[in-house]
């Protein structure tokens, strides 16, 4: 079985080499690398050749796509799946690492279940400490899909391990006009699309959290913002779909999470902000396992919206 590794390169040229290193260090050997430059300003790309230059034996299997333009971080994974050839597919984020034997697993159990995606467990990365993440991966359909609806499996793309032909045989891509949140539809997708899952029961995936240049780092209204407009998205997939019924429950309270800062932070707390962001997810802090003061915010924010917001507002 052939895997692609898939890795976008911008501006991670103090990271670059622990990844590098771990992916060409791999235990299993029919891989290939694909990377797409995309206009990094620093040294990544010589922190590449350098890195490929001390293990020789993966130099053939290494494709490397300059783009002409920064294209942001869609386009560039675009790019990365067709340019990709294996049965299956694993994005990486070029800061982040994985575990040395992470293919040879993920290979091992596609095989034993037939799986269309295998997911595994995450660490986050800190400066001074590390925080395992569990995963579960529901085998039934529906759960699968209302698991990945409400982020009980984090909606990003690089902890799976995904049948190339599932994407390329329902033309599925990442949307270039929404740059947070874009894993989210392409996942979501892909698991409507899916039959089979399963799992590695451990940790293979390592996500940084120290980097400055992530997306974390960015104005915290933007990234909502395109969150939303990356549900809404989701949510006339499903109704296209005709699984909007079924998911409906999940969707709104992944509405209302997406806004939920704006009441829980107090340096972004915006009860007109609250209000206008889905408004008919409001009350879905009650099906949530939120804490006493904080459904009790909740409900002030949900009674101010209904006597102020909802009502003043459009007569001005």
């Amino acid at each position: 079985m052939k895997v692609s590794i898939l890795v976008p390169v911008y501006n991670v040229e103090k990271y670059f080499s622990r990844c590098l290193e771990t992916l060409f260090s791999q235990t299993y050997s029919d891989i290939e690398y694909v990377f797409v430059n995309d206009c990094t300003p620093d040294k990544s790309m010589q922190v590449l050749n350098e890195t490929l230059a001390r293990h020789p034996f993966r130099a053939n299997s290494v494709r490397i796509i300059e783009n002409k333009n920064n294209l942001g971080i869609a386009m560039v994974r675009n790019t990365l799946l067709e340019n990709a050839t294996g049965d299956y597919v694993l994005f990486v984020d070029s800061d982040d690492w994985i575990e040395l034997d992470t293919i040879e697993k993920f290979v091992e159990k596609a095989l034993e279940s037939d799986a269309d995606i295998v997911g595994c467990d995450y660490f986050e990365e800190y400066p001074d400490r590390r925080v395992l993440f569990r995963q579960s991966y529901p085998s039934a359909h529906v759960d699968a899909m209302k698991a990945m609806t409400l982020l009980k499996i984090k909606g990003v793309l690089w902890k799976l391990f995904v049948r190339r032909e599932l994407i390329m045989r329902n033309n599925i891509c990442f949307v270039p006009e929404v740059q947070f949140g874009e894993d989210y539809i392409f996942c979501c997708k892909l698991f409507f699309f899916a039959r089979t899952f399963s799992s590695v029961d451990e940790a293979l995936y390592h996500y940084v959290q120290y980097n400055p240049n992530n997306y974390s780092s960015t104005d915290s209204d933007l990234r909502i913002n395109s969150f939303s407009r990356a549900i809404s998205i989701v949510e006339s997939f499903y109704r296209e779909k005709g699984v909007y019924d079924i998911l409906e429950t999940e969707l709104l309270q992944r509405k209302f999470l997406s806004k939920s800062s704006y009441v829980l932070d107090r340096k972004k707390r915006s009860i007109k902000k609250w209000a206008s962001h889905f408004p008919e997810s409001n009350g879905a802090w009650r099906s949530l396992n939120y804490s006493l003061p904080n459904r009790i915010k909740f409900l002030l924010a949900e009674m101010t919206a209904k006597l102020f917001y909802c009502r003043i507002l459009p007569c001005l």
